[in-house]
């Protein structure tokens, strides 16, 4: 029941690593919508939130301050609804080239500037109406971004203006929209991607990206796949030998994540250098893709130490030691989808501090839950790695002799002599003293030949030099170890004691050697006309010779 307990438990932690890896897949779709508060993301909740805070007038396109009306240009231009954000600029006193082009057209063009050349951070605006009061600029201005260009750093500015009933909103200054045409010029795309523009509608789009960046980012993507496929192939071939049993990890991990890598990181730059909208920066600095694509190849990476220990295993004749391996390879994949969940939340802008004390809690808990399926696993990880004994040893444990059955993952199994099975935790073997007989390189036969007193010496020296000639002529018997020695005088015996080795580690090949040496031994005996004194008593008689009874 305890294993079956265990491996309830691995199951668990492999489902749950599974779980959150899907988690934090699924989450590259929730990440605009979910986390909009802490990246503005979602500009319609923030452009709302702003709406209702410091301010007692309501614009109906909350434009009442700095961080409400920027979200609403770009709520407004993620849904390519350039007319209506127009209402986000200041169109008084521009030059004349400039407000030709219309309200509607200078909203597109600033659009594009912002996605090409700037970092898009809500978050620095001011959520009061009447914006940064220390900033070193006029109270009715307030610094929307910085855009670098061959001339310098272009400030962009947001300005107060009157409004309805005389209430003040804020809009993009009209000394930034002045500099927009020129800016849209300089930003502009290569020729080959602007042919590629004219044959797409620039008014549909995904994440606020419009449709003729993923096409292109798309198609290059497709031809870097093969590419980088016969590449990560071929380097699977050149690190490993034709017959290598882990080839096929090493080809899955160059062909399948290393891959998506590489076109990761090409689509990741490409659509930066296209130009991003909020929703789209958002999704790339949370690192919902690359963290995905790391914990696949950390996963990737597991796996392949696992084969390669288990093939390590298998060449060493320890094929039992792979039994390890999914273990420690599903609580090496759990931390590592944990660690990368907490390092996403960090990212997408959430205070992991509550939630690691959290789990600091809960480890601990779970922990003294699993306190002694713990201990014998770890005993388990202590058996394979030091080998005190492996599965068909003949052991010794306490008063459990037998052979060892099994080496599981919370107790280890041996059959007795009568062929009974006995279970012992890991973790007792693991602290316990366990005697291992078939680690022995050679094994000692020394009987005790106990002969009686009537033995007289020429016989004694006999049946010495005789033992001594029979086993050092025994193929098994190791030559240099013989000795055999006349030790004691006995209540009722005299004592020649055998000190043998025999050069075997097999038990059933020992047994067979003690059965030609003890044959051999009697004989040798009988020969020299001597007796066993075993059983016998030795009677002093007055006036008479000792009497064997």
């Amino acid at each position: 029941m305890p294993l079956i307990q265990l491996n309830k438990q691995l199951s668990l932690v492999a489902k749950t690593s599974r779980f959150l890896l899907s988690l934090l897949l699924f989450s590259l779709f929730l990440t605009g919508p979910v986390f909009a508060a802490e990246e503005n993301v979602d500009i319609s909740a923030t452009l709302e939130k702003d709406i209702a805070e410091d301010s007692a007038f309501k614009d109906n396109l909350g434009r009442d301050t700095p961080r409400s009306s920027f979200s609403g240009f770009l709520r407004l231009t993620e849904k390519f609804d350039y007319k209506t954000a127009a209402n986000f600029l200041d169109m008084r006193n521009l030059p004349h080239r400039v407000s030709k082009l219309g309200g509607e057209e200078l909203a597109r063009q600033l659009d594009f500037v912002i996605k090409r050349g700037m970092k898009i951070d809500v978050q620095q605006l001011s959520r009061k109406p009447a914006g940064q009061v220390v900033d070193g600029l006029p109270d009715y201005r307030d610094e929307l971004g910085r855009i670098v260009t061959d001339e310098g750093e272009q400030v962009l500015l947001l300005q107060r203006v009157p409004g309805i009933d005389d209430n003040y909103i804020w809009k993009v200054a009209n000394v930034s929209i002045a500099h927009i045409p020129t800016l849209y010029d300089f930003f502009s795309y290569p020729d080959w991607v602007e042919k590629i523009r004219t044959y797409i509608p620039e008014d549909v789009g995904f994440l606020g990206v419009e449709l003729f960046k993923w096409v292109i980012v798309i198609g290059v993507a497709l031809v870097a796949i093969p590419v980088f496929w016969l590449i990560g192939f071929l380097l699977s071939l050149l690190l490993t030998r034709e017959q290598s049993p882990i080839r096929p990890a090493v080809r899955k991990l160059f062909t399948w994540p290393l891959i998506l890598l590489a076109v990761a990181l090409i689509s990741g730059q490409m659509l930066k250098a296209l130009g991003l909208g909020a929703t789209a920066q958002a999704i790339i600095e949370s690192k919902s893709v690359m963290t995905i694509i790391v914990v696949w190849i950390l996963f990737s990476l597991i796996d392949l130490a696992r084969e390669k220990r288990r093939a390590n295993f298998i060449a060493q004749g320890r094929s039992d030691a792979a039994i390890l391996g999914r273990p420690m390879a599903n609580a090496l994949k759990l931390v590592v989808v944990l660690v990368a969940f907490l390092l996403w939340l960090h990212n997408t802008g959430i205070d992991i501090t509550t939630l690691l004390t959290g789990l600091g809690i809960g480890g601990i808990a779970l922990a003294l839950a699993l306190q002694k399926p713990i201990e014998d696993l770890l005993g388990a990880v202590s058996i394979y790695s030091q080998q005190p004994i492996i599965t068909g040893d003949l052991c010794k444990y306490g008063n459990v002799l037998g052979k060892i059955e099994e080496i599981g993952l919370r107790t280890t199994r041996i059959r007795t002599l009568n062929n009974t099975l006995v279970s012992i935790p890991n973790c007792i073997i693991a602290h316990g003293a366990i005697e291992n007989y078939s680690a022995r390189e050679k094994m000692l036969y020394h009987p005790e030949l106990p002969l009686r007193y009537d033995t007289s010496g020429e016989q004694m020296r006999q049946i010495i030099q005789n033992i001594d000639k029979l086993a050092r002529a025994h193929e098994q018997v190791i030559e240099k170890s013989v000795r055999i020695r006349f030790t004691a005088f006995a209540l009722n015996s005299m004592t020649i004691k055998a000190r043998i080795y025999v050069d075997t580690s097999d038990f059933s090949t020992y047994l067979s050697v003690v059965d030609d040496l003890n044959m051999g031994i009697m004989e040798i005996v009988q020969n020299a006309g001597a007796h066993f004194a075993q059983g016998a008593q030795t009677i002093m008689l007055e006036n008479s010779e000792p009497q064997n009874v």
